[in-house]
């Protein structure tokens, strides 16, 4: 009580929902994307697509909860669009990022009928939602695309910090244990994947890389916390893929730019 205590109050902690099968569910989460990864681009695009896509729902329902008159459909079905258009095209996926926030503007115009501070604020709550959710799975399936061992190599890292994060993180007293134990566990694994020579990357490269993933995670788990009305909300979908939410764009562009 004294540990939740000191967390309740801060807006941009990350949570640790230890209530459940946590630890299988990840691995059960981490089993399915590999298979899906190994099947294919259609596959990766279903998987991660419908993940991102309850992120983005469970997000904008907390919002709901909270008496906020927002629709968590809107978040699930624009976000899932943009990442099956990603598997088509990256100018298809940059195409429906337009879409979400144009329908989010006018879906939020429509039922504010006419009251344009309510109709911006309606917006605003779907965007900061369904936004960085269909940028982030979008951009994992690119990367996928461009180079397949560079986007198992990404979830090998995220999953090592997940590891590592949520097996410390979750009884420790601060906010800094679980985080720091995640960066180790990234960095051994960037040791394996430089040893074994995963393509695109040379040495060098696994090592730049990798170096992103744990400050990229924690990031992302705080840019999930402010996607949220409080850091407790609960929102497993997105709590699944936070980790996901900067590490997967920054890959894609870093590899797309300075390796392919």
């Amino acid at each position: 009580m004294r540990k939740l205590r000191a967390r309740s109050g801060n807006r941009y902690l990350v949570h640790y929902d230890i209530d459940g099968p946590r630890v299988r569910l990840g691995l059960a989460w981490f089993v399915g994307a590999v298979a899906a990864l190994a099947l294919g681009t259609v596959a990766t695009a279903l998987y991660f697509g419908l993940a991102f896509a309850a992120a983005a729902s469970h997000a904008l329902r907390t919002w709901r909860a909270r008496g906020a008159p927002v629709d968590p459909r809107v978040a699930l079905v624009t976000t899932a669009l943009t990442v099956a258009a990603a598997a088509v095209h990256p100018r298809a996926m940059g195409v429906a990022v337009l879409v979400l926030a144009v329908a989010a503007v006018a879906l939020a115009a429509k039922d504010a009928a006419g009251d344009l501070g309510a109709a911006f604020a309606r917006a605003s709550l779907t965007l900061q939602t369904a936004l960085p959710a269909a940028v982030a799975g979008g951009c994992f399936v690119l990367l996928a695309e461009l180079e397949l061992w560079a986007a198992i190599s990404l979830l090998l890292l995220v999953s090592a910090y997940e590891t590592g994060d949520f097996l410390i993180g979750s009884g420790s007293a601060n906010a800094f244990e679980g985080p720091l134990a995640g960066g180790v566990a990234v960095l051994v694994v960037t040791l394996v994947v430089a040893a074994l020579g995963f393509p695109p990357f040379g040495v060098g490269e696994a090592f730049a890389f990798g170096l992103l993933v744990a400050p990229g995670a924690f990031a992302g788990q705080i840019l999930a916390s402010v996607m949220l009305p409080h850091a407790r909300a609960l929102a497993p979908a997105l709590r699944r893929v936070d980790s996901l939410l900067l590490t997967a764009p920054l890959w894609y562009l870093g590899i797309d730019v300075l390796i392919v």
